[in-house]
């Protein structure tokens, strides 16, 4: 995984990244679910620093698929 600020480098094992991919895909969850478990939006906002709980699902998936495109 890349990151795009040269001043910043990331690196992960494999089993990290599974493992980031696997808890991100919950976060998703949660933040879609229509039933009781659903995070409020309160709880989103926190997670997603101020993002909405659109822009903050948009961005789990997006990071959860590239994590999983370099494994």
């Amino acid at each position: 995984m890349s990151v795009i600020d040269p001043a910043v480098s990331v690196r992960l094992s494999a089993s990290g990244a599974r493992r980031l991919a696997g808890l991100l895909d919950e976060v998703t969850l949660l933040l879609e679910d229509p039933g009781p478990v659903q995070l409020t939006d309160e709880q989103a906002g926190v997670l997603g620093r101020g993002a909405d709980r659109d822009e903050l699902v948009a961005w789990t998936r997006t990071l959860t698929a590239e994590l999983r495109s370099q494994l």
